[in-house]
């Protein structure tokens, strides 16, 4: 099979810290927020053997770490907050100034300097720029002037280019530069864009056409890429195998399956079936994304990973002690 796992660029989601200092062993694929226990974590091992680390942070209402990197953004109490040295004994938080609304959600640059926070119910999205050494919040900008639902947004390895998908009768995908927005695709239902390694093509899926374009950003033109056998894409994320072909993953939501399309070709180079119905394809450790968070207690984390076989893996849900109001009433029922 002609691909080797890519390296994404992007976001991972987390959250904040216990007074405790906590150093973790063992291989960390990614630190991850989790919603049900409001505290950011490793996950630790490789998929297929991978576990819950202990509670970095907890208390937090929302976070994001950067893509292979031991920080992030924490949302806690109404402040926004920088995370730093995930995993060690000398984990540091300072507020970042400027933030006044919480976000829906955040994607980084690939290295780690920019992240975007983004409001699709609010139409707007904000930049932290200059991390890990000093971020600094840019201003919020407005996205209502576009029309239209705002529906996706993407930004390039280097945290140069910022994309915006709106939806509607307007319908398109939007360069983002100095509050000024410039046209690249015209498309009525634009879900989900990814950069290539090099910056130079941007990929965008459109839920009503079932079809992925491929825009030049030189100007070289646009190639469309048809998805058939995929009735509901939901995301999709760019990748080159080991000679550097350019690929990109497709997910499939009600399909449940994941798609790796060679672009040059358009050959499908596999079709890996799903035992899931995914909601995302986000990128987590070196070589796997994150296919579906956990929305309860009882869910696990999902995952896709190259190794050891092509496919979903489940990170299992985190056995939490039980109260200690509950030992004292079973002591006292024992007695």
């Amino acid at each position: 099979m002609r691909f080797a796992f890519f390296f994404f660029l992007g976001l991972v989601s987390t959250s904040r810290l216990p007074a405790q200092q906590t150093s973790l062993s063992g291989p960390v694929e990614a630190f991850t927020f989790d919603a049900p226990t409001r505290s950011l974590r490793a996950v630790i091992g490789f998929p297929g053997a991978a576990s819950f680390g202990p509670m970095l942070l907890d208390n937090v209402d929302f976070a994001s770490i950067a893509f292979r990197q031991n920080y992030g953004i924490v949302f806690e109490g109404g402040k926004c907050l920088f995370v730093s040295g995930l995993g060690s004994q000398s984990v540091a938080t300072a507020v970042v100034a400027g933030v006044t609304k919480f976000p829906d959600g955040i994607v980084w640059s690939g290295n780690g300097s920019l992240a975007v926070l983004y409001s699709r119910a609010g139409s707007w999205f904000q930049t932290i720029a200059g991390f890990p050494t000093a971020p600094v919040a840019g201003a919020l900008i407005d996205l209502s002037s576009l029309g239209g639902s705002f529906t996706a947004i993407a930004v390039d390895a280097s945290g140069q280019q910022i994309v915006v998908g709106v939806s509607g009768a307007s319908g398109a995908v939007y360069q983002a530069a100095g509050g000024q927005f410039t046209p690249l695709i015209s498309m009525a239902n634009p879900v989900s864009m990814s950069f290539s390694s090099d910056a130079q093509t941007l990929y965008a899926l459109d839920a009503s056409t079932l079809q992925v374009t491929a825009s030049s950003l030189s100007g070289h033109g646009n190639q469309t890429l048809a998805l058939p056998g995929i009735a509901n894409p939901i995301a999709i994320q760019a990748a080159q195998d080991s000679q550097n072909h350019p690929l990109l993953y497709i997910a499939g939501g009600s399909d449940r399956l994941l798609r790796i399309l060679d672009v040059s070709s358009q050959q499908v180079l596999m079709d890996v079936p799903l035992n899931l119905q995914p909601t995302r394809l986000d990128p987590f450790g070196a070589s796997s994304f994150v296919l579906a968070s956990r929305a309860q207690s009882t869910n696990p984390l999902w995952v896709f990973a190259s190794s050891p076989l092509p496919g979903a893996y489940f990170v299992p849900a985190i056995q939490l002690r039980q109260p200690a109001r509950m030992k004292v009433a079973i002591s006292g029922r024992a007695r």
